[in-house]
């Protein structure tokens, strides 16, 4: 067989170019540290190594949503924390003003003290975040939740919604409270109606005060508010009278401490009755519920109504009672919310230790199926070298050789 000095030529370049372009392809990953960088090189592990950055992504970017979803949280646990405080300052203030030799200029000072509080509050409910979204307005985020009117209430714009965060596979953490839950749905003290008091002024050691006044029995509940509560002397025995609006009544014996009950309502009451005293039990609500929430901004104004008058009563003194208790309700609350609040952060706590335990995981396999082993690379590229150079120097002592030498 014949072989031409032109393919002895040809083989040896392409031996030569071969080793040539493996040296380039080993220098390569050496300097990129990449085993694997095309399907070619290794189908299956470049598709394992595809599916596990994928997944890393995904669990990037839910590690993101959790830090945006804990800071809005904890922009609203400080939110209730301050408000907290305001209801402590506002309590401290009615304490305070709560002194028979004050004049009405005085109490006046407190009520101008407490208007700032008020108006703090609404700025409380009007808090935004980073994006300028209002964080107590549930769904509608672009507008203030809360206004305050004309006459000194304050009306909520935002709805019952709550936003979702995605911070894992089928893994939701509401990122918001909405407003008329923070500061419209505190538990009512005294149940399911508002007292207001109209007292004689006769002495008494303990003030009288409702202490409940639940729908004990829904059944036979009517909603029949207002109802009034009367006392009168009746032979020497001082009796308790409940009207409804409807002009049904009950008279009995009173008695401290006892469950009187009309239209399926039950009230207590705790202190001193007199002759002629007199409660109207009222309720914000006419769809056989009750009222049995308040709204913070419906007691701090009513708180202020209360510094306005000389309250230097008895009657002045139960609606202090009412409007103490009332804020003190709110406060709690307040506290309970900031447990949820909490109970949230801590969720995304957990969440985000497990994405940073799965990430460990996942950059192990993949690191082991794509990263390069350089110790084992490097002795790859010394052979390599060496056969490439052994090449070339074969390559240039055929390209030497001649018969014309020997002849």
């Amino acid at each position: 067989m014949r072989v031409s000095t032109f393919n002895i030529f040809q083989s040896q370049l392409n031996n030569i170019t071969g080793k040539t372009a493996t040296v380039h392809q080993q220098m390569n990953k050496l300097s990129s540290g990449v085993r694997v960088e095309t399907a070619g090189e290794d189908p299956v592990a470049m598709n394992s190594i595809l599916n596990y950055k994928q997944e890393l992504q995904k669990i990037a970017q839910y590690s993101k949503n959790i830090d945006l979803a804990e800071n809005r949280l904890r922009r609203e646990e400080s939110a209730l924390t301050v408000g907290e405080n305001l209801l402590q300052q506002s309590k401290e203030i009615l304490l305070k003003a709560n002194n028979g030799t004050f004049t009405q200029q005085e109490r006046d000072a407190y009520a101008t003290e407490l208007r700032h509080r008020i108006g703090e509050m609404v700025d409380l409910a009007n808090s935004r975040d980073e994006f300028g979204q209002y964080i107590f307005g549930g769904f509608q985020t672009d507008n203030p939740p809360f206004s305050l009117q004309p006459d000194g209430s304050v009306r909520y714009h935002g709805d019952g919604g709550q936003r979702q965060m995605a911070v894992g596979d089928s893994v939701k953490v509401a990122i918001n409270h909405d407003g008329r839950l923070v500061f419209g749905q505190a538990a009512n003290p005294r149940g399911d109606f508002t007292a207001v008091y109209a007292l004689t002024d006769q002495s008494r050691e303990h003030n009288l005060r409702v202490e409940s006044a639940r729908i004990g029995d829904a059944a036979a509940f009517g909603d029949r508010h207002p109802y009034q509560v009367s006392f009168a002397d009746n032979a020497g025995t001082l009796e308790i009278t409940i009207t409804d609006d409807d002009g049904n009544s009950l008279t009995e014996p009173f008695e401290a401490g006892k469950a009187y009950r009309l239209d399926g309502v039950d009230l207590v009451l705790s202190g001193e009755a007199r002759a002629g005293d007199g409660i109207t039990l009222s309720s914000n609500q006419s769809d056989g519920t009750g009222q049995d929430h308040i709204d913070v901004f419906d007691t701090l104004n009513r708180a202020l109504a209360w510094l306005q008058q000389d309250n230097n009563n008895p009657s002045g003194q139960s609606e202090l009672t009412e409007v103490l208790d009332g804020l003190d309700a709110i406060s709690g609350h307040f506290t309970r919310v900031r447990a949820d609040t909490g109970n949230r952060l801590l969720r995304l706590d957990n969440q985000r230790n497990n994405h940073e335990d799965m990430t460990l995981t996942l950059e192990k396999v993949r690191s082991g199926m794509e990263d390069l082993d350089y110790a084992q690379a490097i002795g790859e590229l010394n052979q390599t070298m060496v056969a490439l150079q052994a090449t070339q120097t074969m390559f240039g002592k055929v390209q030497g050789m001649s018969l014309f030498n020997y002849i």
